[in-house]
């Protein structure tokens, strides 16, 4: 009888062992499948960026220009970028690379040269580039007389434009004229109050007729000055003192921090910045800038879409999990997003059937008590 009760052990050692394995094989072999369903299945693609037509036909009221400026048609250039860099490594090339493959365009970069030769710009009488961007503005307008005269006869026959940005330091002149240019820099000022121009025919995303209170981060800031008429301001400031530029006027005045050039001097359609990127709202000139240079060639749609992650909500943990307070408040904020969104019928609806869903679903969960 001892025998048989140490046979029967031992068998069933032996069966636990066997099940024990076949566990591990069975989790090994999902393991395997999961792998190979989740290589091997198709995956969903981002969307391309929207042709010219679905950006030209947005519907946003845009202010008229106040002054002729000439068309520019760059159709006859690949839609690519032409970034002129003093360093591929500095804090601003890689927010301008990031804008441009966070919008899917495409660029290229080259080292600004000083009396070397830019690279080659058409191609079997098409243009290369449908923008140029140059970093330091002064790489451009120091550049020798022949390359000079090459770009500019480039942009003037293909109708491309030029962003230029101008970030001052310690050896920068107070005051000085751009080269070539009817227009003045006033630098390493400290600014206030940003005001949008509603005139700007660049505006695209941004909304005109919007102030940024309070001061401007810095005080390396550049303002534009001149008296000719090809010169539109597209963001302006008021310094934080009038001792700054006395001979100017009273530091309630506004001035130009951003100026867009129509192009009535030369025929060459510009765009200045007088900082970097480094300040939210002169991304979205940049972006703004592109759209208008390119003739909307490389732009995108003005649709924006929220995603709400709420799975956290209900798995999170202890003290993380939002109360009754707390649905009400977002009930209470969705509500006003509705509210501004009163001409998307759809939008409406889906933002009310999600509230519906959202609070049945959540006040009769045990995680509410």
């Amino acid at each position: 009888m001892v025998k048989f009760w140490k046979f029967v052990r031992s068998f069933r050692q032996l069966e636990l062992h066997r099940l024990i394995l076949m566990l591990m094989v069975f989790s090994l072999v999902s393991m395997c499948l999961l792998a190979y369903y989740v290589t091997n299945s198709p995956k969903i693609k981002e969307a391309l960026p929207l042709p010219i037509s679905d950006c030209n036909n947005q519907h946003r009221v845009s202010q008229p220009p106040r002054r002729h400026t000439p068309i520019l048609d760059s159709s006859r250039t690949d839609p690519m970028v032409l970034i002129f860099a003093e360093s591929i490594y500095s804090q601003l090339i890689q927010e301008i690379v990031t804008i441009l493959e966070s919008s899917r365009f495409k660029y290229r970069t080259e080292i600004a040269p000083g009396k070397g030769d830019v690279p080659t710009l058409t191609e079997k009488g098409r243009g290369r580039f449908a923008l140029i961007v140059y970093e330091n503005i002064l790489k451009y307008v120091n550049l020798d007389a022949w390359n000079r005269e090459l770009l500019d006869k480039y942009c003037v026959e293909y109708g491309v434009g030029i962003i230029g940005f101008f970030k001052a330091n310690e050896n920068s002149l107070l005051s000085a004229q751009l080269k070539g240019f009817p227009l003045y820099l006033h630098s390493n000022l400290g600014l206030k109050d940003y005001h949008i121009n509603p005139n700007a025919p660049l505006l695209y995303v941004t909304r005109a007729n919007q102030v940024e209170q309070g001061p401007l981060p810095g005080d390396d800031w550049t303002i534009f000055q001149s008296n000719h008429s090809t010169y539109e301001p597209v963001l302006l400031a008021s310094t934080k003192s009038a001792e700054y530029i006395p001979h100017l006027s009273t530091h309630k005045a506004l001035h130009a921090t951003v100026i867009q050039d129509l192009g009535l001097h030369d025929g060459i359609q510009r765009v200045f910045f007088g900082n970097t990127l480094n300040f939210w709202l002169h991304k979205l000139i940049f972006v703004d800038a592109i759209a208008y240079l390119t003739g909307k060639r490389l732009c995108l749609s003005l649709d924006r879409y929220l995603l709400v992650d709420i799975d956290d909500i209900f798995v999170g943990k202890e003290g993380t999990r939002m109360k009754v307070l707390d649905v009400k408040v977002s009930n209470r904020a969705a509500r006003s997003i509705v509210e501004l969104l009163v001409q998307r019928i759809y939008t409406q609806l889906c933002i009310y059937i999600y509230i519906y869903i959202y609070n049945i679903i959540y006040l009769s969960s045990p995680l509410s008590l």
